[in-house]
């Protein structure tokens, strides 16, 4: 019974997009803040992904603003091998998707996460409506995660997303990174 365990470092960073005085995009039916929403679900993936045998450090584990150059300033400084940004969309938005950073290892995890969120979409950082994604400053593979449309989320699907998503990181972190 001589499985192989991830090593107990920091290979994961995650990334609760916006914070503090950013509060992202806010759903204008429910007052539902994106910055709440990335944080509720990265603090909850980040418990499926420690289930799973991997030290996972955090850019915010608070609601705090974070420049975004300081956040992979952040994750290199804990040791991250792998970013990953936890955002959710703008209300309207038709669902979730997977941007990668032109790293050549991310759109791999990109594809990897977007195969267990129903209906997503990959696409490069550069197709961002907001151009150039902050992703790209980080030396290792990196991707930025829209959970889907910013709205009220319930505990059980944050769960199911956590769960969903946790498994395609760690499966990828220990076939490609390690």
């Amino acid at each position: 019974m001589n499985q192989s365990r991830p090593k107990k470092s920091a290979y994961l960073v995650l990334d609760p997009g916006h914070g503090g005085r950013d509060p992202g995009a806010v759903d204008p039916n429910s007052g539902t803040r994106e910055s709440d929403l990335n944080l509720a679900q990265a603090l909850t993936l980040k418990e499926y992904l420690v289930a799973l045998g991997y030290t996972v450090g955090f850019t915010r584990t608070t609601d705090v603003f974070v420049p975004l150059a300081e956040r992979t300033r952040m994750a290199q400084a804990q040791g991250a091998r792998v970013f990953v940004s936890v955002h959710h969309d703008t209300p309207t938005a038709p669902g979730p998707g997977v941007y990668y950073s032109a790293h050549p290892l991310s759109r791999s995890l990109a594809e990897r996460i977007a195969a267990v969120l129903r209906g997503a979409w990959v696409r490069p950082s550069s197709a961002s409506r907001f151009g150039r994604l902050y992703i790209d400053d980080f030396p290792g593979p990196a991707v930025l995660v829209e959970f889907g449309p910013t709205r009220p989320v319930s505990r059980e699907e944050r769960i199911a997303r956590a769960q969903a998503v946790a498994s395609p990181i760690a499966s990828y972190v220990q076939e490609v990174v390690v």
